[in-house]
């Protein structure tokens, strides 16, 4: 009885792990802690959608003119790179995490640059795309082998920052480009564009930065929490099974709207501007958040802080009298469930077929 729980226990954290992985437009952020180390790996995907709407052969629709522009670059290193400046971007992260009174600081970081501005006739539309993914370290508050703690102290403050720097990279075949909003891209392909935007009523919309995650500084106590006793998900990634010596994971999973997490939806804003003598409406939209936290470990939420802000306990094994993910669920209840998903599997694989 005892495997068989497990093995549900595996399979309900199996199925939040892939119901989380958040889809190509979402604004992401994932990480994998490893508290024995005092190691993370981050992920922070920050994306902005814009349009801007105006009359037919007005001037800023001739300066856009009708090619579809397409930037895309990739820079990496650690916080003494100078040669491509991608210490700017961990400088900017560092700054955020100060600003958060998070412990953490990025050691390296790998970032990618994704934008495209499709203009039309009467509108033109820009996406942003900024992943992120730094090396965490400092996260642990107290650590239990030097304190006599019976776990880790884990910070999560980390986790709502609000990159607010201006970010700027040596990007290839552009020059030097401000990624963390949305006007840099604007200044660099079409300036005379971004003059008139930057002194009209749309500039706010522009100027605000991309890499924005404060709708995760929701308390941790809302996130969906589950985790292996099996070990089995420890044991299938290389990350924790190499580098933690950890026997459990727990997961927290932010993204799902519920009564106890709220709704979540997208942020939507919308400005109308003079832009060279014709009315320009500009829309904006940052997709709603979708995030989920990997601990190496048992994480418990702990209110007795030794410092203000989210934190938790970490022990490398499940507590004594602590339940599995699967809660107090009946093995029975669970099986019908089981069976359940797969018959509505099924009908969706007939279905798609017809």
């Amino acid at each position: 009885m005892k495997s068989l729980s497990a093995v549900i226990a595996t399979l309900f954290a199996a199925i939040l792990i892939f119901s989380a992985v958040p889809s190509a437009f979402a604004n992401d952020m994932n990480a994998s802690l490893i508290p024995q180390r005092n190691e993370a790996e981050g992920s922070f995907i920050g994306v902005k959608n814009i349009e801007l709407r105006y009359p037919a052969g007005s001037s800023i629709a001739s300066q856009l003119g009708e090619e579809t522009q397409r930037v895309k670059f990739t820079l990496g290193g650690n916080a003494n790179s100078t040669d491509n400046s991608i210490s700017n971007a961990i400088a900017a992260f560092n700054n955020a995490m100060v600003a958060a009174k998070s412990p953490v600081q990025v050691t390296s970081m790998n970032l990618t640059y994704t934008a495209v501005v499709k203009p039309g006739e009467t509108n033109t539309l820009i996406s942003y795309k900024i992943e992120a993914h730094p090396k965490m370290e400092g996260f642990v508050i107290n650590q239990g082998t030097e304190s006599g703690l019976t776990g880790d102290i884990v910070d999560f403050e980390w986790r709502g920052i609000h990159v607010t720097q201006p970010i700027i990279l040596d990007a290839p075949d552009l020059g030097e480009i401000e990624i963390n909003k949305a006007i840099g891209l604007i200044a660099v392909l079409y300036p005379e564009v971004a003059g008139q935007i930057e002194s009209s009523a749309a500039a706010e919309i522009f100027d605000e930065p991309i890499l924005d995650f404060r709708k995760f500084d929701q308390s941790m106590d809302t996130w969906h929490f589950l985790f292996d006793p099996s070990g089995s998900l420890a044991e299938s990634s290389a990350y924790f099974r190499e580098e933690s010596g950890a026997r459990v994971v727990s997961i927290y999973s932010l993204g799902e709207s519920s009564f106890r997490e709220g709704t979540f939806e997208a942020e939507e804003k919308d400005a109308t501007a003079n832009i060279g003598g014709s009315e320009v409406r500009v829309h904006s939209q940052v997709p709603a958040p979708s995030g989920q936290i990997q601990v190496a470990g048992y994480s418990n939420n702990d209110k007795n802080a030794p410092s203000d802000g989210e934190f938790a306990m970490v022990t490398v094994d499940t507590p004594e009298g602590v339940q599995s993910a699967t809660g107090s669920f009946p093995v029975q209840v669970l099986l019908v469930f089981g069976g359940m998903m797969g018959a509505i599997a099924v009908f969706i694989l007939w279905k798609a077929r017809k």
